[in-house]
């Protein structure tokens, strides 16, 4: 995989992933990092080696960016559990929010709070007693 880093006319950075589309700046994550690395370590030149102090500059950098992701992790599942009891109106999944429909919106109590693929998945159980799983970004309103 290759990545490019480019300047835009406003000057802030974009990347570029092998397929061509544009990388928001905040999915980059550890294993692009630790690719961004990887390819840098393998094209630099030998007779010019990279300075020790850049390396481990680099290295500190994938530190805090392993801990800013689990720091972010960890909020996520405190805001979820902060959730909990709470009535809340969220996207149904599998629906589009502009079409405006009734249905297209759940509300209900936050009952449970799972976590699958890395995502904070929270259940909403409806007034018939069916709970809907939604994920944190579908949520509109907590009362």
């Amino acid at each position: 995989m290759s990545i490019n880093i480019t300047a835009d006319q406003t000057g802030k950075n974009t990347y570029t992933n092998m397929g061509g589309q544009a990388v928001k700046k905040s999915e980059l994550d550890m294993n692009t990092f630790l690719r961004l690395l990887t390819v840098q370590l393998a094209n630099q030149n030998p007779l010019e080696p990279m300075n020790d102090r850049d390396f481990f500059a680099q290295m500190a950098q994938l530190g805090q960016v392993e801990g800013m992701d689990e720091l972010k992790a960890g909020m996520e599942t405190m805001n979820a559990s902060a959730m909990l009891g709470k009535t809340v109106t969220a996207v149904r999944p599998m629906t589009d929010v502009n079409s405006g429909g009734v249905n297209s919106l759940v509300t209900g109590t936050v009952d449970r709070m799972t976590v699958r693929d890395g995502k904070r998945i929270v259940g909403i159980k409806e007034d018939n007693g069916g709970i809907v799983e939604v994920e944190m970004s579908a949520i509109r309103e907590i009362r």
